[in-house]
This record gives C-alpha cells, sequence and structure tokens, in this order.
C-alpha cells in the first residue's frame, strides 16, 4: 500500500529469497498439502490456470475471472488515459518479482489474533500463522496466507511478527471459492484500493499451468491518479494529492484493459504470458508506486524466485497508452 502509512516503489529483482524452514504448524516449502482428515493430498502445482493448490482464484461474478475481451470501453476512456499521461505517467510497465510470496497453511496452523496497528482498522477474524512464514521486505511489509483445505486468503499490510504476537496496519480476508466480495467503502485492505493483492498476483504456478485466468494488480504512478475517488470492487484509496489538472482523474478500481492489437512478437514466454492476460482479463488500479507502472509477480511456494527478468524486460514497451478503460461503474468517493 503505497502512500497510506509508506511509501516504497516496487523493484524487480532477480535474486532468489530463501524462505526459512517452516515449523511442523506450516506446510514447508516445497513439499505436497494434504488434508489429514480425509486422507486428500493437493497438487504441488494447479491443475488449471485458476487454480493454487487445489484453491480457485475468485467464482463467478464479474471481479477478477471474467473474461472482458468484449466489454465495451468507457466512453470517457480517452479523457482517463490522457489525465494519467498528462499527470506525469510516461512510464513503461515493470514485473515486480522477488518480494512477495504466498504462505501456505492448513488445519493445523495456529489461529492468531492480528493486532491492529490503528484502531480504526480492525481484524476481524483469527489469522493463520506459524513463525517461519514470509513477510515481505520491503516498506510495504505485505503478508499473505492460503489456508489450503478452507481455500480461504488472509492478507495484511505493515505486518510484523514479535514475539509471538502478529500485527498490521490493515488488512482483509476472503474466501477463494465464493466470487470477490468488495469491502465496506473507507476499508483498505493489504493494498490502498482494498482490492486483493493475491487475486491480482502473476504467480509462478500460473505461468507453470500455461495461462494467466485472472486479471492483474497495476500500481500506478503515485500522484497520477484520484486522490479520494474509487468505483468497485475498490473501496479505498491512498488519498495521495492528484498532480494533474484534468476533471478526469482515474479512480481506484478502474479496470483497463491492453489494446488487442499490440504486438508481443518476438516477445520470451512469460511477458508474452502476462501480455495476454492484460487482453484477456485486464488490470486493476489497486495501488501506487512512487514510479514506474508495476505489476506484483509472487515466488514460487518453496521461496525461489524463478522468474526470468530479461524476458520480462519486454513488459518496459508496455505504457499507460496502450489501454482503454472500460466501463465504469458508479464513481464514490471517500471524505
Amino acid at each position: 500500500m503505497f502512500g497510506r502509512a509508506q511509501t516504497s516503489r516496487l523493484v524487480a529483482c532477480a535474486a532468489p529469497i530463501l524462505l526459512a524452514a517452516c515449523s511442523a504448524a506450516a506446510i514447508a516449502p516445497g513439499s505436497i498439502p494434504s488434508d489429514r482428515s480425509s486422507g486428500r493430498v493437493l497438487p504441488p502445482s494447479p491443475a488449471s490456470g485458476t487454480k493454487y493448490y487445489g484453491c480457485p482464484n475468485f467464482r463467478g461474478g464479474h471481479y477478477y475471472v471474467n473474461n472482458i475481451t468484449s466489454t465495451p470501453i468507457d466512453p470517457h476512456s480517452a479523457n482517463y488515459i490522457n489525465s494519467v499521461i498528462q499527470a506525469g505517467d510516461t512510464n513503461g510497465f515493470y514485473a515486480s518479482t522477488g518480494y512477495e510470496m504466498v504462505n501456505l497453511a492448513n488445519n493445523n496452523t495456529p489461529l492468531l489474533v492480528v493486532q491492529p496497528k490503528v484502531k480504526y482498522h480492525q481484524f476481524p477474524v483469527r489469522y493463520p500463522w506459524a513463525s517461519s512464514f514470509y513477510i515481505e521486505p520491503l516498506s510495504d511489509h505485505h503478508a499473505m496466507v492460503v489456508q489450503t483445505q478452507t481455500c480461504h486468503v488472509y492478507e495484511s499490510y505493515d505486518t510484523t511478527y514479535v514475539s509471538g504476537t502478529l500485527s498490521a496496519y490493515s488488512g482483509a480476508n476472503w474466501n477463494l471459492k465464493q466470487a470477490f466480495q468488495p469491502l465496506s467503502p473507507g476499508s483498505p485492505s493489504a493494498m490502498a484500493s482494498g482490492l486483493s493483492l493475491f487475486g491480482g498476483l502473476v504467480r509462478w504456478e500460473d505461468y507453470q499451468s500455461g495461462t494467466i485466468g485472472h486479471a492483474l494488480d497495476w500500481a500506478g504512478v503515485a500522484h497520477t491518479v484520484a486522490e479520494s475517488e474509487f468505483v468497485a470492487p475498490a473501496s479505498d484509496t491512498d488519498h495521495l494529492p492528484f498532480y494533474g489538472t484534468s476533471s478526469y482523474q482515474l479512480p481506484y478500481g478502474a479496470r483497463l484493459r491492453l489494446h488487442a492489437s499490440f504486438n508481443t512478437s518476438g516477445w520470451g514466454p512469460e511477458a508474452t504470458m502476462v501480455a495476454t492476460a492484460m487482453k484477456t482479463y485486464g488490470i486493476y488500479l489497486a495501488d501506487t508506486g512512487s514510479s514506474g507502472n508495476g505489476i506484483y509477480f509472487s515466488n514460487a511456494a518453496n521461496g525461489s524466485n524463478p522468474w526470468n527478468y530479461s524476458d520480462l524486460e519486454s513488459l518496459g514497451q508496455i505504457h499507460i497508452s496502450d489501454f482503454d478503460v472500460i466501463q465504469l461503474p458508479q464513481v464514490q468517493t471517500v471524505h
């Protein structure tokens, strides 16, 4: 979450991040999660593009998992795109690799009360957590946990785990077997927008399956988008001042689609897969970074960063001018 409590830039990195050995309560890196009560063994990689260790990436509805190739373009799309560019976004896109990772939990993982760091962001449910679980090392300190037996995802921002106490600034949890449920207005998640960090990740398991079957989260350039406006499925903004002069400030939760004509000839398989997802499922304005247009990538479940950055560098050829804004829902404002 960039700009609400802390500001950091998504950084592309090729060096692997290794996860410490998990305790017996968690799922060890590289192991196969299993359901001890039923004897069911989950596959070590998804069976289809929308599966993650047996769990879907949300279902039904029209958020994240619906194909938008035929969705109408917003009548003011060109104004929104020009507004972002006029406010200073002339950067290409890039892959933020090496920092995000999903922790895997099961029914034996302890459930901890999350201590809120501010009184206006509460955590109504306990989070599955083990002492070896991974927290993103940049200033956002994201944490994600997927309980592979219930298919529930738990996310948090500004996460710390010290002396047995799990704390965070904000966060949210969702049932991945259901359609994505937007949060109540004014509620962030692990990102300023209230969208799901896990839901919009480019995951190594996606690449292994051969396709990305969902929309991506986009962290835009700071001060080039709406200061306080959002549309569903977003629920909040990071309240950064808008540096442009246009009245068409792109709201959080806006879904953009890469032009179908955008040419990826000669690109490697990883960058091509991402561009195809941008054309098919689009990108959500989910957060802002201090510079650049970042797309969140996750490491493999064993902690390694397997992405080929020479391949992914092709994403730098994509600019905001290569997108259309699809039909926006009613714009809401956070006061």
